[in-house]
């Protein structure tokens, strides 16, 4: 995976920051965001990997994002009242020739377009985490968050 535009563009080091697990896939044309929990039909706690394009402005720096759509690798998601999260389509496909997706969701925020990739993937991230954490309370999309003290 390229590490080369997550060092450089600040909406990626945001979500590095915030504590996501993330990857751009090899040929550069994939966000990849792992580790996101969210619940099946059955109500257990499972884990998933959101994908998105990825726009580079440059070699280096991220651009707006394409779009409002987004892919999910994993199981078919739920809410906490069991009724399925809408989807625009539950087609299996193959991106970038090894990079396998489930769904595919759409959710336009009010202003037409995610100005960048971190707005973007949170918005994401609270539509299943939110429900995963009705019932999974300690359920979490950040496992890489440091913990802050007031240690001296």
């Amino acid at each position: 995976m390229q590490k080369q535009p997550i060092n450089h563009s600040p909406d990626l080091i945001k979500l590095v920051e915030t504590g996501f697990q993330i990857d751009v896939s090899e040929g550069g044309g994939h966000l990849l965001v792992h580790h996101i929990p969210y619940l099946n039909s059955q109500k257990e706690l499972k884990y998933g990997s959101l994908v998105d394009r990825l726009n580079l402005a440059t070699p280096l720096l991220t651009g707006q994002p394409y779009d409002h759509t987004i892919y999910l690798a994993g199981e078919t998601t739920y809410n906490a009242d069991g009724t399925a999260i809408p989807v625009n389509n539950s087609n299996p496909v193959i991106l970038e020739n090894y990079i396998s997706v489930h769904h595919y969701f759409s959710r336009k925020p009010p202003q037409g377009n995610y100005a960048n990739y971190y707005d973007k993937i949170k918005t994401y991230v609270e539509i299943f985490e939110s429900q995963a954490k009705v019932i999974h309370p300690y359920a979490t999309s950040t496992p890489n968050r440091i913990n802050e003290t007031n240690e001296k």
